[in-house]
């Protein structure tokens, strides 16, 4: 590995997120890593600016905690190269020549949070823990959108389903009358029916719970509900 990129030997958590230190001073880097290692945090390091572009233009990062004065790419192109190609991506700056103007510059280029050198472990953890959540409560939210639209969308294909498998039914019910014969035939074509009718019934009640009616006639998606919907699906019978 070069000197430019060096991985932490900390354990590794199941659920572990990647995160990468960017800082032109090598020890300030080892100093964040030490303190994550107690974290049981596996940490990826770049010395310099460049260095960070090139580690986030082949590897994604939950977090990314970059100095902010480096020769190089200062923590400004680290947040413009992240809010262009990383969105996703959660910036803690961190800068020892903090003034009113560049922490108000970085929080309007993205950054998360901004922290003052020196700085002690317990603020850096609580900063990231901070990132963490925030990381994945806008990832539950992403996710119960998608399930909400696409519960929408299964709702309404039900619904188009439904007024023909109820004519098939009739019609099979009709034969089943004019041709004992196929009594046998015809009785297993509706217990499937049955079986189609009751996931049609159970596809629109999941609409009906995540959908709000507000007053004023006007809906809106319940998050929390479709969130909860997305962990257990699909439903019991």
């Amino acid at each position: 590995m070069s000197s430019e990129e060096r991985t932490a030997d900390a354990p590794l958590l199941n659920s572990s997120p990647a995160i990468l230190v960017i800082d032109d001073d090598e020890g300030d880097c080892c100093l964040v890593e030490d303190i994550l290692a107690q974290e049981n945090l596996s940490v990826t390091s770049a010395v310099g600016g460049a260095a960070g572009i090139k580690l986030l233009g082949r590897q994604n990062f939950d977090v990314v905690i970059t100095d902010l004065k480096m020769p190089d790419v200062d923590g400004f192109g680290i947040l413009d190269y992240l809010a262009r190609n990383r969105p996703e991506t959660v910036v803690i700056v961190i800068s020892g020549f903090a003034s009113i103007d560049s922490v108000i510059k970085a929080l309007r280029q993205g950054a998360y949070d901004y922290i003052t050198k020196p700085f002690t472990p317990e603020l850096l953890v609580h900063s990231l823990r901070r990132a963490l959540d925030y990381l994945e409560l806008r990832r539950s939210r992403l996710k119960a959108e998608s399930f909400a639209m696409v519960s929408q969308m299964a709702c309404t294909a039900a619904h188009e389903v439904f007024q023909p498998l109820t004519v098939l039914m009739g019609l099979t019910h009709e034969i089943a009358r004019a041709h004992a014969e196929a009594r046998e035939q015809t009785d297993g074509i509706l217990e499937q029916a049955r079986a189609i009718r009751a996931i049609i019934t159970r596809m629109e009640n999941l609409n009906a719970y995540i959908v709000k009616t507000m007053p004023g006639g006007h809906t809106i998606i319940d998050l929390e509900q479709a969130s909860a919907a997305a962990r257990n699906w699909p439903p019991a019978d």
